[in-house]
């Protein structure tokens, strides 16, 4: 998902009046990031470390992979799961599927339905690989640790009606952590990469390029699913005492899927601003009376602590995460002030530490540039009503029920969080390689137009030291060897279940 797919970042051309009210009547933040892919991201979300602290950098899992999040790191729904708490995950998993070890259930959830890859077909449930022996298919979609054959329907809008089954069926003596990880709206599979229910995407005929129309009807599905959630939760009567995180894992990846990044520079896997400065935002009833946009470094990392110190358990100590809950409750300043990814499957590095950003290695030019202004055509006059699409919204009705004040006025978010950018100045884009290095002041610079290393050495030098650190804590990505046969899917009923027992088979 882009950082122009949403719409209180100021688009006009996809609305998402759900999750624009819980940044408008939450905390929103400005400054997000997370890992370019997403095993990476996943892998550092669940455990507080940077992708390549636990080996989970780079290209991610494929399904015929046996590689994992190592069962020797503690992850998010463990530590909650030890104070009491009820742990569900909903939708992707994709940090290790190929033994019983390394699936959801094994890891600190009660429950796990979805998918354990990267993505599904949207009605299908099949996942597509391309091996040495052609396109390998199986079926990827899992209740526990049996297939679900009995499913039907749409995949946003299944997950959707797991997750209100959930929250309606709940024990509310115990308290919950819900994890939705939505398949929308990443691409399908190559012969079907855009997929959404023909009424939606009749809705979408102001966008110029039907692409992008298939891609607007895809989050304005999820939307829907973030709107329905917090229904449920009011209808529960819990919603008052619950804490709402939406994220996206990285940036869009706009050459498969049409999603855009305008104007940041880069899509997903890349390390630039468009794939890894991405949607962020957090909601609490007690924070809407401090609603605000927070305006410091957040990373992906920062959520297992924040999170955890939410809710009074102690954070552990051995992680790259800081707890940034004060922070961000009370608009203060941000304790992170150093982001860094390397990718050594790839060859790419980056980090981040104040106003600057400096990336080493190779990057593939293709992603590395500027795509999602293509992506902005409209048609006539046919805007839809941005104020009717807030109002008409299941999250206004919350808001509603909640007696939380909100007029279509506050919305002025959308205004302070836009960014602006001199395209004017752009010359020759800077693109590391071959020794050549690339710095940029994302302060002054969000759109990475500039490279300002020559008139900078001492900085280039400062953070190229301190990255230096961070490769000697590298733990090297397992380079994918062709997939396993034993994990072709027709040797497990055609579906992509476990294939190794155990390490003993090793």
């Amino acid at each position: 998902m882009g950082w122009d797919d949403v719409s209180f970042h100021g688009s006009d051309q996809i609305l998402t009046p759900n999750i624009d009210l819980l940044a408008y009547t939450g905390v929103a933040f400005e400054r997000y990031y997370s890992h370019c892919i997403c095993t990476p991201s996943r892998s550092a979300l669940l455990t507080g470390k940077f992708a390549h602290v636990t080996g989970m950098q780079g290209y991610p899992l494929t399904n015929g992979e046996d590689r994992a999040l190592p069962v020797t790191e503690k992850i998010l729904p463990q530590y909650l799961k030890e104070n009491g708490y009820a742990t569900h995950l909903v939708g992707k998993w994709h940090v290790g599927q190929s033994r019983v070890e390394y699936l959801p259930t094994s890891r600190g959830f009660d429950s796990h339905f979805g998918h354990r890859g990267g993505y599904i077909d949207y009605y299908e449930y099949d996942l597509v690989e391309t091996w040495n022996i052609g396109d390998v298919s199986g079926y990827d979609l899992f209740r526990n640790l049996s297939a679900a054959w009995d499913v039907k329907g749409y995949i946003t809008d299944v997950y959707n009606e797991e997750a209100k089954s959930i929250i309606r069926s709940h024990d509310v003596s115990k308290p919950l952590f819900l994890m939705v990880a939505h398949n929308a709206p990443h691409a399908g599979n190559d012969q079907a990469p855009l997929q959404a229910p023909s009424e939606v995407v009749r809705t979408m005929r102001h966008i110029e390029l039907p692409q992008r129309r298939y891609y607007a009807a895809m989050v304005k599905k999820l939307d829907d699913s973030v709107g329905d959630i917090l229904g449920a939760l009011l209808e529960k009567g819990i919603l008052e005492n619950t804490i709402i995180a939406f994220v996206s894992d990285n940036g869009g990846m706009t050459v498969s899927n049409y999603a855009s990044n305008w104007p940041l520079r880069g899509l997903k896997m890349s390390p630039f601003e468009g794939g890894i400065r991405v949607n962020g935002l957090i909601w609490s009833k007690n924070l809407t009376q401090g609603r605000h946009l927070w305006k410091g470094y957040m990373h992906v990392t920062d959520w297992l602590p924040t999170l955890l110190s939410a809710v009074s358990i102690e954070p552990p100590k051995n992680i790259d995460g800081i707890d940034l809950w004060e922070s961000i409750i009370s608009n203060g300043e941000s304790k992170r002030d150093l982001i860094v990814e390397i990718d050594d499957y790839t060859g790419f590095a980056y980090i981040i530490s104040g106003d600057f950003k400096l990336i080493t290695g190779e990057v593939m030019k293709n992603i590395s540039d500027f795509q999602g202004h293509k992506y902005k055509g409209i048609l006539g006059n046919g805007l839809p009503s941005y104020k009717d699409s807030i109002e008409k919204s299941a999250m206004y009705s919350v808001l509603s029920s909640l007696d939380i004040p909100f007029k279509y006025t506050d919305t002025n978010l959308r205004k302070d969080i836009r960014l602006s950018c001199n395209f004017h100045t752009a010359k020759t884009l800077c693109y590391p390689g071959n020794g050549t290095v690339c710095l940029y002041n994302i302060r002054d610079d969000p759109c990475e137009i500039t490279d300002v290393s020559s008139s900078n050495p001492d900085i280039v030098e400062k953070l190229n030291a301190r990255l230096q650190i961070e490769f000697k804590r590298t733990i090297p990505r397992t380079v994918p060897h062709e997939s396993n046969i034993n994990a072709l899917p027709c040797s497990h009923n055609y579906t992509w279940d476990v294939w190794r027992i155990s390490k003993k088979d090793d």
